[in-house]
């Protein structure tokens, strides 16, 4: 249990500082984010922080996904804050609570209803982009406030009620500290001098998302991340592009895009390139489906468009089949699977029944063919 919680909490701290705001904080905070803090013994307020009515929430109103942002692009200064105010004491209490804690998922006595969800997502985009902060830090034992974290018992104490902004606020600024605290823990890596930079990197994945899916990311949050993995320490660039205040389209149900790229860090290869639809509704393949699916050449035709007129190789093909896969057919997706005649390949996953591209998959041919 310990180490997944800090395999867990790590990976986390990844996304942070890979800038994916809502892979951390949309899904995975309200069951992880809430470790300790300096002072567990009463709410502490901050330092020149303006009283706080409830702040008024405003959700996005336009249905327009994705692109158009304010006319200054906004910035977060929440890791900045961090650093400077953190103490030592208060970062090595939420080591001790990580290395500790018994429950990686982190029980509560009820869950958040959906209205409170969405204001917590929100607010979040007011912590991190407007500067909005609680008056008070997050109580770590009952009989301070009827919303607190027991940090005794690993367990987060709702009141039968709906949590004021406050309240969420606290538990925004709580998760906020935990995935910064843990990112410190994290050893930087590097690229070596023969692998692309950070620059080259998103560059490329820039060209991959416009020429695989017309889109303009040019007003989007791009943020990087280099990692080496395996037995090889092989070096991998993540690129993500999200919009800006992303968790309040999130909140108001609007419809927005996020790509994801990964790229070798040696060759500068594009690996793979996935776009995520905030609204789209998976059809999941039943086995008549299937069948109709097999019988139907136009899915492999849409495929190898996609290889050959979207993705631009112009290599021969070999070989195209369609893969059976449980997993494939519970996301409602047809997965097609290209093979050049060099030996590379290529898994293209369309939705179903549209023929969308989700995502494309290359796999350089093995050495020595």
């Amino acid at each position: 249990m310990k180490n997944k919680t800090k395999n867990t909490l790590t990976a986390l701290a990844f996304c942070a500082a890979a800038g994916g705001l809502l892979g951390f904080n949309a899904y995975a905070v309200p069951n992880i984010a809430t470790l300790t803090q300096s002072e567990p013994n009463a709410p502490q307020p901050f330092a020149g922080s303006v009283p706080q009515e409830r702040p008024a929430i405003t959700l996005a109103s336009s249905k327009v996904p994705v692109l158009n942002v304010e006319e200054k692009v906004p910035v977060s200064t929440v890791n900045d804050e961090l650093e400077r105010t953190m103490t030592d004491e208060e970062m090595q209490q939420i080591y001790n609570y990580i290395d500790n804690s018994k429950d990686p998922l982190l029980s509560a006595n009820r869950e958040m209803s959906d209205q409170e969800i969405k204001r917590r997502k929100v607010l979040e985009d007011r912590y991190v982009y407007d500067g909005v902060r609680p008056q008070n830090r997050l109580p770590l034992q009952p009989g301070i406030s009827s919303f607190y974290f027991d940090i005794s018992k690993d367990v987060w104490v709702y009141p039968d009620r709906e949590l004021t902004d406050e309240e969420l606020l606290q538990f925004v600024d709580w998760s906020n500290r935990i995935v910064f605290a843990q990112s410190k823990r994290l050893q930087t890596q590097q690229p070596d001098a023969k692998d692309i930079g950070k620059e080259e990197a998103m560059e490329k994945a820039r060209e991959s998302v416009s020429k695989l899916f017309d889109a303009d990311i040019s007003k989007m949050k791009a943020s990087a991340a280099f990692n080496k993995f395996g037995p090889e320490q092989k070096g991998e660039w993540i690129v993500h592009f999200q919009p800006y205040r992303a968790l309040t389209l999130d909140a108001n149900g609007s419809a927005y895009m996020m790509y994801y790229v990964m790229i070798d860090a040696l060759s500068g290869t594009v690996n793979d390139t996935t776009i995520f639809n905030s609204v789209y509704k998976r059809n999941p393949i039943t086995s008549a489906m299937k069948k109709q699916i097999r019988q139907d050449p136009s899915w492999i035709e849409a495929a190898k468009a996609i290889v050959v007129k979207k993705q631009g190789d112009a290599r021969p093909i070999q070989k195209s089949t369609i893969i059976q896969d449980q997993v494939y057919d519970q996301r409602g997706v047809v997965a097609v699977s290209i093979v050049m005649k060099d030996g590379s390949s290529y898994i293209v996953e369309l939705r179903y029944p549209e023929k969308m591209l989700r995502c494309l998959i290359y796999e350089p041919a093995a050495k020595g063919k």
